[in-house]
């Protein structure tokens, strides 16, 4: 009699599919921050390839190639982003579940990939060096038009944000090209193993290095060439406001106000010619319009010190009805204290500012009604119930003038999404500003609360700099605060969990590139690319079975 399957049957990895696709896993998840490793990209997917390349050529060995990719995706997300239980276990424990699903939910776009692309080399003779990159530039792609749950977190490409001068050819074409490009060299390099190294070894090597030195001279000759010129003098603050004292709106406001004057004060008195102040996301623990004290220090501070000042902050809009919508928002006071913009944020963190596909109208009946419900609300479910989940996106994206140069602002994570940055750039923007509350990725104490999210996420400023060859300033509460000029460089970097102010040049260039112009053209081609590869693998094969049936 035969045992019953496990219900995760499927799933579970047999024989050597968690051992060469493990070490893939491990290491791609250690050449992103804070490790940056520069040779770990150009191998990592290399001894995956290996595994798929000695999977049976046939259903069975499809299945194979799709589990251990999945077990691949495991490990890789799993160290890479285990910050989203350790950041945010002191708010909810149901980030365990939240990383958990995230991870899993990851892993099995990866191995719709792994099917794919073993099914197309032993069906169609298909090599690696094409069929990795289109897939897993593809599975890149997906992972940011997901609506509400888009999370384009570190794609491959990003892994050389540590070494901008390698990738300035993100320039023409984006991150996804960076990723598409390393791929093919993993493809390559497997393949020409496969083959035997010595066997043809000079058709081999010669079209590695074409593979690898056109984009890398490309990237060295704008690295020397490219001509900058200085948009603004800023100052970026850092408070450091622990996140548990900014949960507390009432300490979280004079803590705030004293750090940001004392820091700005002195700045402003040691410096000289300072065009911008910037502080970070929610600087003020409150709505600006209705905290009229506070606002009216700010715009103060500003006067009298005669410098225009961009900070974070709650924004209300009442509806007749007695309702309301809230806002992430970015407030722009020139140098007279005056209102001068408003921005409101655009991407908003899934469930913690939104519940994905839930409309805005529900959220706002579900805030209403949880004022009045008498029975008791655990914990902070009351909190969420009032203030989570239920921001509001904005519907535009103001560019604000400074001394006859114009910028955006990319709020938080607005930083990982690629279009948003390129959208300012080919609106006329001639620098950007990112302000952000790190607080959540990490605290001082304890030691292991100090995730990899506070090093991963400036990281994609790199990438937003070189691709429209801008000059990025960013103000974080708790770090890394800094700049990023349009060579991908960044300079001024704050330590962690320490008071700052800096002051630097931001840098812009005169021109778009051709990544500004023509978008993401490398991932809509992969995305094209893949889903031709698989509806033409389907259809050849059931022609085939036709033909087959008639003979």
């Amino acid at each position: 009699m035969k045992r019953p399957l496990h219900p995760l049957h499927p799933l579970l990895p047999r024989g050597k599919e968690l051992g060469l696709p493990v070490v893939s896993g491990i290491l791609l998840a250690i050449s992103f921050p804070p490790f940056h490793l520069l040779f770990p990209p150009f191998i990592a997917l290399v001894p995956f390839l290996f595994f798929v390349s000695s999977c049976p050529a046939s259903a069975e060995g499809s299945r194979s190639a799709a589990r251990a990719t999945f077990w691949m995706g495991v490990v890789y997300y799993g160290m890479l982003l285990y910050w989203l239980f350790t950041a945010l276990v002191f708010y909810t424990w149901l980030s365990l579940l939240g990383y958990l699903i995230t991870a899993v939910v990851l892993s099995g776009f990866l191995a719709g990939a792994g099917y794919s692309i073993h099914r197309l080399r032993y069906r169609h003779s298909m090599p690696f060096w094409i069929s990795l990159p289109v897939f897993l530039v593809a599975v890149e792609w997906l992972r940011g038009h997901l609506g509400d749950l888009a999370f384009p977190w570190l794609g491959l490409g990003h892994s050389l944000t540590g070494f901008p001068q390698l990738i300035g050819f993100a320039d023409v074409a984006g991150a996804h090209g960076v990723s598409f490009w390393l791929a093919a060299i993993n493809g390559l390099l497997a393949e020409w193993w496969l083959d035997g190294l010595k066997i043809r070894w000079r058709r081999w090597s010669a079209a590695l290095l074409l593979l690898i030195g056109l984009p890398v001279g490309y990237s060295l000759f704008r690295w020397e060439t490219l001509v900058t010129r200085p948009a603004a003098r800023v100052l970026v603050v850092q408070p450091n406001i622990p996140e548990d004292l900014k949960l507390n709106r009432e300490l979280a406001r004079d803590s705030s106000k004293s750090a940001l004057d004392r820091l700005t004060r002195v700045a402003i008195a040691t410096e000289r010619n300072i065009d911008l102040v910037v502080w970070p996301e929610t600087a003020l623990p409150g709505f600006f319009e209705r905290d009229r004290g506070w606002t009216l220090w700010a715009a103060a501070l500003s006067r009298r010190n005669n410098v225009p000042i961009v900070f974070g902050a709650l924004d209300l809009e009442a509806h007749r009805d007695g309702g309301f919508d809230y806002y992430n928002a970015a407030v722009y006071l020139d140098s007279q204290g005056s209102l001068s913009g408003v921005y409101r944020k655009h991407y908003l963190v899934p469930i913690v500012e939104r519940v994905p596909f839930v409309p805005i109208a529900w959220m706002r009946d579900i805030r209403r009604s949880s004022q009045n419900w008498r029975v008791p609300l655990v914990g902070n479910v009351g909190a969420f119930l009032r203030w989570f989940g239920g921001f509001g996106r904005g519907d535009d994206q103001p560019i604000m003038s400074l001394n006859g140069e114009r910028f955006g602002v990319l709020i938080c994570y607005e930083s990982i999404f690629a279009l948003h940055a390129r959208t300012y750039r080919r609106h006329g923007a001639d620098f950007l500003l990112n302000i952000t509350n790190d607080a959540w990725f990490g605290r001082a104490e304890p030691w292991w609360s100090q995730t990899s999210a506070l090093y991963q996420h400036p990281a994609h400023l790199v990438m937003r700099a070189i691709e429209n060859r801008i000059g990025i300033a960013r103000a974080a509460n708790t770090g890394i605060s800094g700049f990023f000029d349009p060579r991908g460089r960044a300079h001024q970097l704050t330590e962690l969990f320490e008071p700052a102010a800096r002051v630097g040049v931001v840098e812009t260039t005169d021109g778009l590139t051709l990544y500004t112009r023509f978008g993401d053209w490398v991932g809509w081609l992969a995305a094209l690319g893949a889903a031709l590869l698989v509806g033409g693998s389907v259809w050849r094969e059931r022609r085939a079975k036709t033909a087959s049936a008639s003979a």
